[in-house]
């Protein structure tokens, strides 16, 4: 289980049977939103102010750093698709939804909209927790 831990530049890795800490990742910034990519090898992470404009990408094999992006200001929230084949971020002070590619860490579209705050795929919805 993942943990953003607040008020540190971390997130803490926690063993989901005994609720211990197993390691601590650090990221560029606090973390706010941890989403896990679909074939569990990645964790995409927003952060908050002032460094809300980068994401930090988490190696959950090596539990380390895997990089960081820049995409847009106040990237709020992050969704991937169900295949993982996409991840969509909300850029609410550049009034965009922008569309990566998280395999190839490729930008795949920017589609405007009215200050972005969250995104939430339906293909979670009947899912607790998540």
């Amino acid at each position: 289980m993942l943990l953003p831990a607040v008020g540190r530049h971390e997130v803490l890795v926690v063993d989901e049977r005994s609720w211990r800490e197993v390691a601590r990742i650090p990221t560029p910034g606090q973390p706010v939103f941890v989403v896990v990519r679909p074939d569990g090898r990645e964790a995409w992470v927003s952060l908050a102010h002032p460094d809300n404009g980068k994401v930090a990408i988490l190696d959950l094999e090596r539990l380390a750093p895997a990089g960081t992006l820049t995409p847009g200001r106040a990237i709020l929230h992050l969704e991937f698709t169900p295949r993982g084949d996409q991840l969509w971020l909300s850029a609410r002070d550049d009034d965009r939804v922008i569309v990566f590619d998280p395999h190839r860490k490729l930008e795949l579209a920017r589609l405007p909209a009215d200050k972005p705050s969250g995104i939430f795929s339906t293909a979670r919805a009947h899912r607790i927790g998540s």
